[in-house]
């Protein structure tokens, strides 16, 4: 968290962007992409490079629009390096059972009928099912008036896929935005220096992330907190599973913190009531946890210097392990201002070392995560 958390906050603005997938670009040709269109159509697009003016449709899971995940994609593009990005778009819905030269002519007709401001119109879906997630990227260009520019599909029997590996749906804008980048001789997205224009901010707004100000005064209650840890009291409430609270995680918590000799823990036998958001922006789940946790203890007042609340984000897999999604964690101070906002998915170095199964790995990322800020 020392890091620039505004910037850190844009990059993984929902259910975290990939940082480690983006160092390499996508491979420059593949048996599965074409241009679906003219020569003379391609070539025009590729020459207008990063500058291309583009309405990012609302991507599809499963045929089904969803216009989040198209904006994610638009986001990512804008931070590649594309000025002229547009989104505000209507939904498209490919024909049923459709292949991909099918889709791309439905798609090209439904922009040809459907006036944008843009050149260029983009549209992804992304097919899979909930037993083997993510099976096939596709992605369409069309002209506005309506023809098919370029045609891509990703299975795992190619080599980008296999990379990025998309269990998400913002791994699979992810991938789309990667075989886009040498097409269009586009930048990394995930770069601190990224540009960011008004999407990335629209989005950072709408994920409840706060402004630079407060990030960097959370900074200096962080530098606080590292400086005092060893003689500080930290209370730590019962953590929230699946969305019910775990008093026996607190317990746990507790032990091995004070077994680290982090701070001084001790586990709230009671539980807490913070707001939790369902929604598919991880971003925003994370910060309205930490809004939740603000008014839970600024109501509260407990007996202790600071205040930590953690948050796992599971669903019951196979053989009683646990499907972790993300680690969410929360240090407050005994007047409720932010001293930590953290999360961990599997995009980050810590989470993929101890690989959450469980409810105990979940504690255990935790207090890793503690170590590595407390000292």
């Amino acid at each position: 968290m020392k890091m620039h958390l505004q910037t850190r906050s844009v990059l993984l603005i929902l259910m975290g962007l990939s940082m480690h997938a983006c160092t390499s670009h996508a491979q420059s040709s593949t048996a599965t992409s074409e241009s679906g269109g003219t020569d003379a159509l391609l070539a025009k697009f590729k020459a207008a490079g990063r500058n291309a003016s583009v309405t990012v449709f609302p991507a599809g899971i499963v045929g089904r629009p969803i216009r989040p995940v198209g904006d994610v994609v638009a986001a990512m593009l804008e931070r590649a390096g594309m000025p002229n990005i547009q989104i505000d778009a209507p939904e498209f819905s490919p024909p049923r059972e459709a292949d991909l030269a099918a889709i791309a002519e439905a798609f090209a007709a439904f922009v040809g009928t459907h006036p944008i401001s843009t050149n260029y119109a983009v549209y992804s879906d992304f097919q899979g099912t909930r037993e083997k997630g993510f099976t096939e990227i596709r992605t369409v260009i069309a002209t506005r008036e309506g023809r098919v520019v370029w045609q891509d599909r990703q299975t795992d029997a190619d080599a980008d896929f296999k990379r990025v590996r998309p269990k998400e749906p913002m791994e699979c804008c992810l991938l789309v935005v990667e075989r886009l980048r040498p097409l269009l001789g586009l930048g990394d997205p995930a770069q601190s220096t990224a540009p960011e224009g008004p999407i990335a901010q629209r989005w950072a707004a709408r994920s409840g992330v706060p402004d630079k100000e407060e990030m960097g005064a959370m900074n200096i209650r962080q530098d606080q907190f590292r400086k005092r840890a060893a003689t500080a009291t930290l209370l730590v409430l019962p953590s929230r599973v699946s969305g019910e609270y775990d008093g026996t995680c607190a317990a746990h918590l507790a032990a091995m913190i004070n077994e680290k000799g982090l701070t001084q823990a001790r586990a709230s036998g009671s539980a807490p009531s913070i707001a939790a958001a369902n929604d598919m922006n991880e971003q925003k789940v994370l910060w309205a946890m930490a809004r939740g946790m603000k008014v839970y203890v600024t109501q509260s007042r407990p007996d202790a210097d600071y205040v930590l609340f953690a948050e796992y984000l599971a669903a019951p897999g196979s053989g009683g392990r646990l499907d972790v999604r993300g680690v969410h964690l929360a240090v407050c101070d005994r007047e409720g201002n932010w001293v930590i906002v953290d999360f961990q998915n599997s995009h980050h170095d810590d989470f993929r070392a101890v690989r959450p199964e469980s409810r105990e790995d979940c504690d255990r990322l935790v207090v890793r995560r503690l170590e590595r800020l407390c000292r």
